[in-house]
């Protein structure tokens, strides 16, 4: 009676609180009846007359009024909530709290300065492919301000395996198995949105709604109440902080627009600020080398960070400029042995300081290669294999800034004019205007330099505010090209056949210096000893050498603390930039810096810095009055720097103390490129080689400790294999810590790999490792397995060497091989293989890779590739939304808004083209490679047929090899291209026939290093 009283009491329930809408979504059945897990809006929605039928059925007392539940009320109530069934989990995932309110109330908006706060909740029909709505927010009055929409959904549980219910005997081993089986796969179900905002005035809003759903809401506003507008106000913060949040988690471009916002609206809206990245707790500080390095490359991270910094406390800990500039590091003397021959020196080093590194080309040819290479990826070589969502430009940066672009005259000549050419420079930051300029060693000085000057009339004449001028430098005239904002600075100096232009004035100096008399870079004895390894004679395509006394000048005070402050102007230009187009956007357009600092649009005491530098407005763009113009500041060595603050002097110091007692000296860098043709392919063959020496393998910590002497022992692999490595490792500092040095190798069969959401839980990682055709394996034994806890390792193989271990991984031993695997048979196709041989070089480290063209690890590695272009290119969409949203730009002028407020170009990383699309009165932003997308059934969208990632089109394989010696590093290899022609267009002379590659690569470093080079040298092409 009391099981069948409480079946009708539950039907009761169910059918008047529960009724069956789209809110709400059919389980299993079980021994009392039908139940449902509900959407908690549905729940919220209904919640009188929830607690009214309750009541009724399971309360001790008659009537709506007074209602005391009873057990069975508390026993159906837990039945409802608790269970974990197939199907719908009825938990939402993002915004909990205060559903019931805004579901009672639909929504408020309340009055308020310096903004009143509205928020209305709209339900929404699941769509069938579970993709989050994308919906815009605006008004007839245009009086509301930094929307915020906020999706709420349900999780979604598909899973084919039902997970069993954990109330009931022999539970606590359901939970072990669904533990190690892992959390089944969940998708987010859209079921409602949120709508936050800001606004102005006292009158009735008329809010309107467009994109994946279109609505016009009449909202009436409330008179001011403290404690209303306070919580909405809350509410509207959390939604804005945790959408922004989002937005930014999977762009990769930069976030200055989301972290302006937030840092102004907190500000005036009296929040505490909100980090867009909080600190994990766990992150170790970083060393002062690593600090070092990522202020001399100039990293994003370090870059936001500052940003972030003049944000909330611009100024701080700067103080006055009254400490003089600190003493730089005392090197010590590189040990260069003494060469006993004469070393035949290219005659355009003799031009080159010493300080400067230097990039020779050879020939007008190579450069036109490199050149067209590096156009292929939109100017920046990075991009052939990073999913970039935005682009730099940083070559065309340098070319406008240069005013030097590859004229007709070269087009039809080239090495007929120019018979040798270098770039130099004493740094590298090409994004922000870089030190450095091109030397040109010409064949025909006059046709080449009157080829020039034209060009640079033509430049000064057709850009804003250029001029053309002669200014008089080591007793030698000078013709600048210049504009005031520094977008074109290049200076011309010709002495001889030589012609110099460069962006630094300091650099002209120092060309004009050295070429009457100052010591050059072809002098300094770790240059020579540079060419006696890699000679003139060999034709290197591409020749790169990074002096130490180059390094030394990056360490050096007037560097450091310059690149400090140039970021920090960065900084200020760029909040600048947002500030005033925030201001805009509420009404205050053509502000000054005073005027948004009393807006609150800028932090208070903005613009105060150290070195006196201003944010100055020239035309429609804000400059650093010191520097210039973003991505055209003025050169670091152009930059008088005589004096520091308190902070940044004892900042250097401790960088100075740590290279003087950790590194002593720096270490010179040699790199070399040849192009060879490959015989009977298309393809061609790059031979790299790259080395450090003098190297100390105790300044780079642990990094260099782990590899033991090199050996020309390598070990056979398969061929089948599609990418190899092996390592000789120290027995005392690898994993095993075993008494003797060991080679650990690995190689990997033509697979395809896992989704990473197939190896959540154990044993879906031990399933995916299972189905992996791979194999690891080492010689001798170092006995890593059989150091296993718990004697896991320890087992006795059959009578072929096999040992079946945990988990189906297979163990093959054989004299003083291991070798580990989850499938047997690629174990037993190795076996015969396997064999420690002599090879023609010594190495520690050894790499190989086949061409991935048309294989199914190919096929893996596009999912991948899609899978993040698909993030990035959404992302950018999301960036010009919050463009349009918050800085109530038009839609038609997002993009180049966008653009100009980064300094960064837009790019979609799957080859697609940004546009807007119509659709009556509403319009967004998307790309037109979205359409080609193929949605799965887990909700992502796989590529086409027919897309390939950008390097798998045209990779046909690498063989790299590193040698680490007592006192050198080297990293040698070939790497086979298969890319078109040359346009015509860009070189119309047919060029040379490549040279086929004639001898091993691989043994140049144990010629280098094993003996004198003049005693180990060959006649072969290569030595």
């Amino acid at each position: 009676m009391i099981c069948q009283d409480l079946h009708r009491k539950w039907h009761c329930a169910t059918s008047q609180c529960f009724p069956e809408d789209s809110q709400c979504f059919p389980s299993k059945r079980t021994g009392i009846d039908r139940w449902r897990v509900c959407n908690p809006r549905t729940v919220a929605r209904t919640k009188a007359a929830v607690l009214n039928c309750f009541c009724s059925c399971f309360g001790n007392a008659p009537g709506p009024t007074i209602c005391v539940p009873s057990l069975p009320f508390w026993t159906v109530l837990g039945i409802l909530i608790v269970p974990q069934a197939p199907g719908v989990i009825g938990q939402d995932s993002r915004d909990r709290g205060n559903v019931a309110e805004a579901q009672s109330n639909r929504y408020e908006a309340i009055s308020g300065e310096p903004f009143g706060v509205l928020v209305t909740e709209i339900p929404l029909q699941p769509g069938q492919d579970g993709t989050l709505p994308r919906i815009l927010v605006s008004d007839a009055d245009d009086r509301v301000f930094y929307p915020v929409v906020s999706v709420k959904t349900v999780e979604v549980v598909v899973d084919n395996q039902p997970r069993r219910d954990v109330r009931r005997p022999g539970g606590l081993i359901d939970r072990v198995r669904n533990a190690l089986r892992g959390e089944p796969e969940k998708r987010q179900m859209p079921v409602a949105i949120t709508v936050a905002a800001l606004f102005r005035g006292n009158q009735p809003l008329e809010l309107r709604l467009s994109g994946d759903i279109n609505q016009r809401l009449r909202l009436k506003v409330t008179p001011h109440a403290p404690a209303a507008h306070s919580r909405a106000a809350t509410n509207w913060w959390r939604m804005y902080v945790e959408r922004a949040r989002e937005d930014t988690a999977e762009s990769d471009c930069p976030k200055l627009v989301h972290r302006y916002l937030l840092s102004m609206l907190a500000r005036r809206m009296g929040f505490p600020t909100a980090d867009l990245d909080p600190p994990d707790p766990n992150d170790k500080p970083q060393s002062e080398m690593l600090k070092t390095l990522s202020l001399l490359a100039g990293i994003e991270s370090l870059r936001e960070q500052t940003l972030e910094n003049v944000l909330v406390n611009p100024g701080q800990s700067q103080g006055e400029e009254e400490y003089p500039l600190p003493d730089a590091p005392v090197w010590n003397q590189s040990q260069v042995p003494v060469i006993q021959h004469q070393v035949a020196i290219e005659s355009i080093a003799t031009r080159v300081p010493p300080e400067c590194f230097y990039l020779r080309f050879g020939s007008f040819q190579n450069y036109v290669w490199f050149q067209d290479f590096s156009e292929r990826f939109g100017g920046d070589i990075g991009q052939a294999v990073l999913m970039r969502g935005f682009n730099h430009e940083a070559s065309a940066r340098m070319e406008r800034m240069l005013a030097a672009k590859m004229t007709t005259l070269a087009k039809l000549f080239g090495d007929r004019v120019i018979r040798d050419m270098a770039v130099v420079g004493s740094d590298l930051y090409l994004k922000e205007g870089a030190s450095l300029g091109v030397i040109f060693h010409a064949a025909n000085v006059g046709l080449l330099a009157s080829s020039i000057d034209s060009d640079r009339k033509s430049v000064a004449s057709g850009t804003t505010d250029a001029s053309l001028s002669q200014l008089t430098i080591a007793g030698r005239n000078v013709s600048l090209l210049s504009t005031p904002d520094n977008r074109v600075r290049s200076f011309m100096v010709r002495d001889g056949d030589y012609l110099f232009i460069t962006t630094s004035q300091h650099l002209a100096t120092r060309f004009l210096q050295v070429a009457d008399g100052d010591r050059a870079l072809s002098t300094i004895p770790e240059f020579q000893l540079a060419r006696t390894w890699m000679p003139d004679s060999q034709d290197y395509s591409i020749f790169a050498y990074l002096s130490p006394q180059f390094f030394h000048r990056l360490v050096s005070p007037q560097y450091q603390i310059e690149l400090s402050r140039r970021l920090e102007a960065i900084a200020h230009l760029e909040i600048a930039e947002v500030a005033s187009r925030a201001a805009d956007a509420e009404g205050h357009p053509a502000m000054d810096l005073a005027a948004l600092e009393q807006f609150g649009f800028l932090p208070p005491g903005f613009d105060e810095r150290v070195d006196g530098a201003r944010v100055i407005r020239i035309g429609d763009e804000w400059v650093d009055s010191l520097r210039g113009a973003r991505g055209s500041f003025l050169p670091i060595a152009d930059v008088q720097l005589v004096a520091t603050s308190r902070f940044e002097a004892e900042r250097y110091a401790a960088v100075s103390k740590y290279y003087v007692e950790k590194w002593r000296h720096m270490d010179p860098i040699l790199i070399g490129l040849r192009r060879f043709q490959t015989p009977g392919e298309t393809a061609e063959t790059i031979a790299i080689e790259g080395y450090l020496a003098p190297f100390e393998p105790e300044k780079y910590g642990w990094i260099g400790k782990q590899l033991a002497a090199p050996t020309p022992i390598e070990i056979h692999q398969p061929a089948s294999d599609k990418a190899s490595i092996q390592l000789h490792v120290r027995g005392d500092a690898g994993l095993a810590q075993a008494n003797a040095d060991y080679y650990l190798f690995a190689g990997v069969k033509d697979m395809l790999p896992p989704d990473a959401e197939e190896t959540k839980g154990l044993i879906k990682t031990l399933q995916a490792l299972q189905a992996t055709p791979a194999y690891l394996g080492a010689w001798p034994k170092p006995g890593i397995v059989e150091k296993l806890p718990l004697g896991l390792g320890i087992a006795r193989p059959d009578a072929a060497g096999f040992t079946r271990m945990l988990a189906g991984l297979w163990r093959w031993e054989a004299g003083d091989f291991s070798v580990l695997s989850f499938d047997r048979s690629i174990i037993e196709e190795a076996i015969p293989q396997l064999a420690p041989v002599q090879s023609a070089d010594v190495a520690q480290a050894r790499l190989q890779v086949a061409s991935l063209d048309g294989t199914l690890l190919a096929q893996w590695i596009n999912r991948l590739w899609y899978q993040r272009g698909w993030q990035a290119s959404h992302a950018n969409t999301q960036l010009l939304d919050t463009v349009h949203q918050q800085l109530k730009v038009p839609q038609e002028s997002c993009m180049q808004v966008t653009q100009s407020i980064l300094d960064v170009k837009l790019q979609c990383p799957l080859g697609g083209a940004y546009e807007i699309q119509y659709s009556g009165d509403n319009s967004w932003w998307t790309s037109t490679a979205w359409s080609k997308g193929v949605l799965q059934s887990d909700g992502r969208y796989a590529p086409p047929e027919d897309y390939s990632a950008p390097w798998i089109q045209w990779f046909r394989g690498a063989k790299i090899h590193v040698t680490q010696q007592d006192d050198s590093l080297s990293v040698v290899g070939n790497i086979k291209l298969d890319m078109p022609p040359i346009d015509s267009t860009k070189f119309p002379t047919q060029p040379s026939v490549l040279p086929q590659l004639d001898f091993d690569i691989f043994q140049l470093p144990m010629k280098l290093f094993g003996g004198t080079a003049s005693e180990q040298k060959s006649q072969s092409r290569g030595f």
